[in-house]
């Protein structure tokens, strides 16, 4: 039976290189192999930890993940799709082994609006901090994030990613071979029933990047300064690696971090 490709098309003849000059021939080869119902059915099959969760959290039915039109690259916008919007695109990856489910949280939606960059165009190593301060019950903050992370200059690559500040690391980025993830990527699309769940950060990808600095403990508030002060006082570098593999299981994340409370 010949597999069936998503509905999504692209326009007659589209010439990506007109529509977007600025994008390099790079970003513009960057398109998706993952076009087939079949590949969305397959990744909903090799996750069955989730129970078919893989792509949202539980009790979410607004968002949906979508097969990629043959040729389209990561770089475009609502433009390129008959003005269709509300979707951006999202790195298979990301949902397979760092267990991004959607819709964001605050934290991640208020992330990518401070480093304006859209969610393909972040790097897969950039997603587990909000883990370790909900484990300690407190809300991740961005400002606090961006104390121990800044963004690092992407050069000759594509996606932005983090570096940890020296003198402040508390948790490794996630350095696990990424060798494959590129060309593996979704649509993610908004249901007609709220459409606000994609609003709040950049969708589609940033053709001029303002890299940030680390904050210092001057630059925030009485707040987020105390957070920085209690976690850098943990005199501890935590495995993003261990803190993705027990996320789900708070027993086994307790055990691995071997601290109940610190504020």
């Amino acid at each position: 039976m010949a597999r069936t490709k998503t509905t999504f098309n692209p326009p007659p003849n589209a010439n990506y290189k007109d529509m977007y000059p600025w994008a390099s021939v790079e970003l513009l080869a960057e398109t998706s192999t993952l076009t087939y119902i079949a590949d969305w059915r397959a990744h909903l099959d090799s996750e069955p930890e989730f129970k078919g969760r893989a792509f949202r959290r539980e009790g979410d039915a607004y968002v949906s993940v979508c097969p990629c039109a043959e040729g389209e690259p990561v770089c475009v916008d609502d433009h390129a799709n008959e003005g269709e919007s509300f979707f951006f695109f999202f790195y298979q990856t990301a949902f397979k082994r760092i267990r991004q489910r959607l819709p964001f949280c605050n934290f991640e939606s208020e992330l990518l609006t401070e480093v304006n960059v859209a969610p393909a165009q972040l790097h897969p190593n950039s997603w587990a901090f909000s883990i370790l301060c909900n484990h300690f019950g407190h809300p991740p903050s961005v400002d606090v994030f961006l104390h121990f992370f800044e963004t690092k200059n992407p050069g000759k690559n594509l996606w932005v990613s983090f570096s940890v500040v020296t003198g402040r690391v508390i948790l490794t980025l996630f350095q696990q071979s990424y060798k494959g993830f590129k060309g593996k990527f979704f649509r993610v699309c908004c249901s007609e029933r709220d459409c606000t769940l994609l609003n709040g950060f950049p969708l589609y990808w940033v053709g001029k990047l303002t890299l940030k600095k680390a904050k210092t403990l001057d630059e925030l508030s009485s707040a987020d300064r105390e957070v920085c002060q209690v976690l850098a006082r943990l005199g501890a570098v935590f495995n993003t690696v261990e803190f993705i593999k027990n996320e789900y299981s708070p027993t086994r994340l307790a055990g691995y971090i071997g601290i109940e409370t610190c504020f």
